[in-house]
């Protein structure tokens, strides 16, 4: 069987860069919930210790003070905190309402929980149909907020005398004043009518518009609802929607720039591709290998060598062009599959046996001094003819 080389074409390993990036993306994750784990427990840890000395000293004298064992104290705390836990009805329709918020936007404070086993059944089955309605809701809220925004900076650009021409980072811009907007107002509404301090009104609605909801601060509880201004009770409800629905748009544009930023990488791979399995090139004839074995070599047809001359003709004695003599010391690079054709100069065609002796012998010094480059040395001598003739295209 004759042996055959060619030079494959080189691909964009897409796959391997991609896997590569989700792998990266995951250890950057594990990393990143590392350091929070050391940050957290370096903060919370000691102060942690410190008030737990503090109330079981105070356990204990409460304890002594009313002859008291531990077993009815740990009942006592329990009543307590059932106390609290109905200490304001919850369960009326502006509480049901509040709760129904909670549970299709996913932040779950905890305030309020179903008892009854039907109330825990319809809950199940109101979550799972609501919160699908609830994030397509948001979604398509936040696209007309997106879509809103740029009217709006179209039209101040306008009036400017500029281009109307709105971009990503504008947008992405006027969403995250936007969010920000929201979350300060937000905090000082609920600094003035809860009575906390502005930090932990800041840390409430950030919690609150991330859905986290860890629950150790929630409004509307300290009185029953009958008590509060129904424009404060709307004020809390609408916080909780318009502010995820902010955040929505924002999470929005960013995915579809993301969306965005992968296709064109790939529709730009995929071009690189393509160009270099346009270039890629097939050596025919036989040439001489770095040990001075003669190797055959087959083409296959390629895109790239319909841009190249029917036949191009290299010669071993001026590598760094195409030979125009074709001497005998030529072999001739082909397209479509034809083989090799050994040329000799029309001179020589009918010259004599010791003219033919002369000629193979000089064939073979040539062959033996060129060993070495001969496949490296043809292959840019094509790039370079197919370079020139793109250049004259």
């Amino acid at each position: 069987m004759r042996p055959s080389l060619r030079f494959p074409p080189q691909t964009t390993p897409s796959c391997k860069i991609q896997n590569c990036k989700t792998l990266a993306y995951i250890i950057g994750t594990f990393i990143y919930l590392i350091i929070g784990a050391t940050i957290f427990d370096k903060l919370e840890s000691s102060h942690e210790d410190v008030r737990r000395d503090h109330y079981d000293k105070n356990i204990s004298l409460f304890q002594r003070q009313h002859n008291m064992s531990r077993g009815d104290f740990d009942r006592l705390t329990s009543i307590i905190l059932k106390n609290h836990q109905y200490k304001k009805k919850q369960w009326q329709f502006i509480g049901s309402f509040y709760y129904s918020t909670v549970v299709l936007t996913l932040i779950g404070y905890g305030h309020a929980t179903p008892t009854t086993s039907s109330g825990k059944a319809v809950t199940i089955a109101y979550a799972l149909i609501g919160i699908p309605m609830s994030l397509i809701m948001f979604q398509s809220v936040g696209e007309r907020l997106n879509s809103l925004i740029t009217y709006c900076l179209k039209r101040l650009k306008r009036r400017f005398k500029k281009s109307e021409y709105v971009t990503d980072m504008e947008l992405l811009t006027c969403e995250a004043l936007l969010s920000v907007l929201t979350l300060l107002t937000g905090a000082y509404m609920f600094y003035l009518n809860e009575k906390w301090s502005y930090l932990s009104s800041l840390y409430y609605c950030l919690l609150t518009l991330t859905t986290i909801g860890f629950g150790d601060f929630v409004p509307l509880q300290q009185k029953n609802y009958n008590e509060y201004p129904y424009v404060y009770i709307f004020f809390t409800i609408g916080f909780i929607l318009t502010g995820l629905t902010i955040l929505a748009s924002s999470s929005n544009l960013l995915v579809l720039k993301m969306v965005e930023t992968d296709t064109n990488r790939i529709k730009t791979e995929q071009t690189i591709a393509h160009e270099r399995r346009m270039q890629a090139v097939h050596l025919v004839g036989d040439v001489i290998s770095a040990n001075g074995r003669l190797i055959t070599l087959e083409e296959t047809p390629s895109e790239s060598m319909t841009q190249v001359s029917e036949s191009i003709s290299l010669c071993s004695c001026t590598w760094n062009q195409p030979c125009t003599r074709r001497q005998c010391c030529c072999f001739v690079l082909r397209k479509h599959g034809r083989p090799l054709e050994q040329i000799s100069c029309p001179q020589h065609q009918h010259s004599s046996p010791r003219d033919e002796q002369h000629s193979g012998e000089m064939l073979n010094r040539t062959k033996i001094e060129s060993s070495a480059n001969i496949l490296t040395k043809s292959y840019l001598a094509l790039n370079q003819i197919r370079v020139q003739n793109r250049n004259s295209i």
